[in-house]
């Protein structure tokens, strides 16, 4: 009897050792709701070591559970790395006392999220479109949603926001469901949002390497627009920001390998005369005669919206020149969306 008791108390304890033995393995990763084989496992692991997540006490992520719009836009805040911004009240439910005051303040200074609400309902579960709005937002392509709206989705449930939707989705952010819908309504999870934020700071963080003219690799060439004046002054920017987001969708959607795509920027741009109210002359110009201009005194603006800079001068009475042109700027700007779409090679032409 008592050999019998003893066996059943091992056979007892051998059970209780076996079932911990799988919360124990995934502890050993990071949280014990989070298998090692669970498809978010490395995402979730990563973003808990950039620091953009925290589990939900007793060693547990949280799998499974929505991520409040608060959480999110904390997570979003550390990944940018902007500078906190001290809360003003701006919005009537986000008291200064709460965790999350400074960083809806700081997103909201940074344009992550749309002004002139009173109301940023930090608890309630984010949805797929405010994500994928919020992401776009902070990266500073809201400008480029109403041509990426045009363009459109593949989803055919999406009908507000769809200019950020589409926008996320061609750079590979943030994809649909198994049955072809995006489900924009749909909350996300906390792994789901932790899968976005890792894509997003990898490309976010990635550097562009330069490469010779004559390397390997198929070259992205966007051309300069034509001369005209029917915005009344000639733009010539290189490489405008809504054409290369089109390049650079059209070459992912066609199935290009974008690692080994190289995009070819302009080294200096486009001067164009105007004389008796119409153009003259107009053609490229190298980056020396570039430096030429600048060094000579003319004006230099810069544009948000082409990304582009440009000068404008008076040779003489009745003629005026504007050269748009590459600055530092602008590149870093452009290579920047490049890598959103995972193209790290450029080269300057």
């Amino acid at each position: 009897m008592q050999m019998k008791k003893r066996l059943i108390s091992f056979a007892l304890a051998l059970t209780l050792a076996l079932g911990l033995a799988v919360p124990a393995l995934a502890a050993e990763g990071g949280y014990s709701d989070v298998p090692e084989d669970h498809w978010a496992a490395e995402s979730v692991r990563q973003a808990t070591e950039l620091g953009l997540f925290e589990g939900v006490g007793g060693g547990r992520f949280g799998l499974g559970q929505p991520i409040s719009r608060a959480a999110f836009v904390t997570a979003l805040v550390r990944l940018f790395g902007w500078e906190a911004v001290s809360p003003e009240g701006r919005f009537e439910d986000v008291p200064d006392g709460k965790w999350y005051a400074s960083a809806v303040e700081t997103a909201l200074a940074n344009e992550a999220l749309v002004s002139g609400s009173r109301a940023f309902r930090p608890e309630e579960a984010i949805t797929r479109e405010e994500m994928a709005s919020m992401i776009v937002r902070g990266l500073g392509y809201a400008s480029l949603a109403p041509m990426a709206a045009e363009l459109g989705t593949p989803f055919d449930d999406v009908t507000l926001n769809e200019g950020f939707i589409a926008i996320a989705y061609d750079m590979g952010l943030i994809s649909g469901m198994e049955d072809g819908r995006f489900a924009p309504e749909e909350t996300a999870t906390r792994e789901q949002a932790a899968a976005v934020l890792v894509r997003l700071y990898e490309r976010w963080h990635a550097e562009s390497q330069r490469v010779s003219a004559d390397s390997y690799g198929e070259q992205l060439i966007i051309p300069a627009p034509e001369a005209s004046l029917e915005t009344g002054m000639p733009v010539t920017p290189p490489e405008p920001m809504a054409e290369l987001y089109e390049a650079l969708r059209r070459a992912r959607r066609d199935g290009l390998y974008m690692d080994g795509l190289v995009l070819r920027l302009t080294a200096g741009g486009v001067r164009t005369v105007v004389s008796g109210g119409e153009i003259a002359e107009s053609g490229p110009i190298t980056a020396a005669e570039v430096r030429e201009l600048l060094d000579s005194g003319a004006n230099d603006y810069y544009s948000a919206r082409y990304e582009s800079a440009y000068c404008i001068y008076q040779p003489e009475e009745g003629r005026t020149v504007v050269a748009w042109y590459q600055n530092e700027a602008g590149m870093a700007a452009k290579l920047q969306l490049a890598r959103m779409f995972g193209v790290k090679k450029y080269t300057l032409g």
